[in-house]
């Protein structure tokens, strides 16, 4: 019963709603603004696209149509089945809207469907930040989905299905984390619905089930190494045994989303090539409505690329307010001391045998001292050296947690890092990432606060109680 649970438990699980509320009102706030809903007109083609599907499915007795008469006018084409279910969705909620409120138009229906699908995101944010980092984290997670500057700029009170993607994208990795980390039936049919959703939505939806299968296969080759390194039969059984419900349900789980997409009329399988190509050479790709804006590539070895990175997916800008601008002299001299430091705490851990905090340390020492060569400002020093070592802190300790979830973590950075550099519009795609990395990051340093706080009351009330025996 709910009233007999221990009141410590319930008063964190209320504080987590709480919580969780909290970041969905603002995330449908800052989205839903007035400037956005209340115009009649839509922003650009995209929206356009969608906003007239969903009127010609509301026109036809709430069925998609089986031809589209403006398409390749004239005479038109078939209509395109593959974005069936943002489509229904769009229309399904104008319908229900409109019992509500009789003077809603579609025009509004399309965008406050598409700024509270955006805003649903929160909640398997916090999911998937609690699987990887602990409850503090998934919080943590929920609340940077909400305002991440590139998320937020692509998914307003705009019917274009970016919104969409943003929470499918929480919604499949969600499920696939879980059926990862719990094998099982029940958590197979929730992979195979979330993604069936996605793959109606988006085709590009395969990057997924790319990044959940490949940090499933580092994981079992890690495994398979570490077990051959040290010549131990128990290990390498017991990395087959932990490995095969995994990758039981996984097949099953991607054979599915193949098979239940394909009855609704639409052929996932041909999504993958163009998806592959599209992924590793954008500007070569036949779609002519993507803006030579947004194919732009970042140098992730400039400053300059950085400075994107971090401005458009971390949403640090915090730090701007808490250091002022400091003569150059200065700047200098504090990065030098904050590369000394990292230096010394890497070659601290070394010696402890602590392999893995010696890594961060030192990766981040030598980062700092890029950019020292750069002449970063020390803003940009600041924003990129805290953005680097707390999302390396987060796989590491992610890994060292549960090695499954800890390579999904890194697989998805790094495959989504990797996009972005083939061009911007894919920051969109590492924001999610980004955010759950930091997330993760920012809950370690909670637990480890946590911990010596911890300890330094125990040291202390075991002073005083010393104190009092003698």
């Amino acid at each position: 019963m709910l009233f007999n649970r221990d009141p410590k438990k319930l008063f964190v699980s209320f504080a987590v709603i709480i919580v969780l509320l909290f970041s969905f009102s603002l995330a449908l706030k800052l989205r839903a603004t007035p400037a956005l809903i209340n115009p009649p007109w839509l922003p650009q083609f995209d929206s356009y696209w969608f906003y007239r599907y969903a009127k010609m499915t509301v026109d036809n007795d709430m069925k998609i149509p089986d031809w589209d008469p403006l398409s390749y006018f004239p005479p038109g084409r078939p209509t395109d089945k593959s974005t069936q279910f943002y489509t229904y969705m769009l229309a399904y909620s104008f319908a229900i809207g409109k019992k509500f409120v009789h003077d809603l138009t579609l025009v509004q229906s399309t965008k406050w469907s598409a700024a509270i699908l955006a805003s649903l995101s929160v909640f398997p944010a916090y999911f998937i930040g609690k699987y990887m980092g602990g409850r503090v984290a998934g919080l943590i997670s929920s609340i940077l989905i909400a305002v991440s500057p590139s998320i937020l700029v692509r998914t307003g009170a705009d019917p274009d299905n970016d919104g969409a993607v943003v929470f499918l994208t929480m919604f499949s990795f969600f499920a696939f984390s879980r059926l990862i980390k719990e094998p099982n039936w029940r958590n197979t049919l929730l992979t195979v619905f979330s993604l069936t959703l996605f793959a109606l939505s988006w085709y590009p939806f395969w990057y997924v089930v790319m990044i959940c299968v490949s940090g499933l296969i580092l994981n079992i080759a890690i495994s398979f190494a570490q077990s051959m390194m040290a010549k131990n039969k128990k290990l390498f059984r017991d990395v087959v045994e932990a490995s095969k419900p995994r990758i039981k349900y996984s097949v099953t789980a991607v054979i599915g989303i193949i098979a239940v997409p394909m009855f609704l009329g639409v052929n996932t399988l041909n999504y993958f090539g163009g998806f592959i190509l599209f992924g590793t050479n954008p500007q070569g790709s036949s779609i002519v409505n993507i803006s030579v804006a947004e194919l732009q590539k970042l140098n992730i070895f400039s400053l300059s690329g950085w400075e994107q990175v971090i401005g458009r997916t971390a949403g640090l800008e915090f730090l701007g307010y808490i250091i002022p601008g400091m003569p150059q002299i200065l700047v200098y001299l504090v990065e030098i001391a904050v590369i000394t430091l990292l230096a010394y705490l890497s070659w601290k851990f070394y010696s402890g045998k602590k392999g893995a905090e010696s890594f961060v340390f030192g990766s981040s020492a030598l980062t700092a001292s890029y950019l020292l060569l750069l002449n970063a400002g020390v803003v940009s020093f600041s924003q990129i050296l805290f953005f680097v070592g707390l999302v390396q802190y987060a796989i590491l300790a992610t890994f060292r947690r549960n090695r499954f979830m800890g390579s999904i973590l890194f697989a998805w950075v790094i495959f989504t890092f990797y996009a972005i550099s083939s061009g911007v519009r894919f920051t969109l795609l590492f924001a999610p990432a980004a955010a759950i990395a930091l997330s993760v990051g920012l809950g370690e340093l909670w637990m480890w606060a946590s911990r010596k706080e911890t300890g330094l009351i125990e040291s202390i009330e075991n002073k005083i109680h010393g104190e009092k025996n003698e």
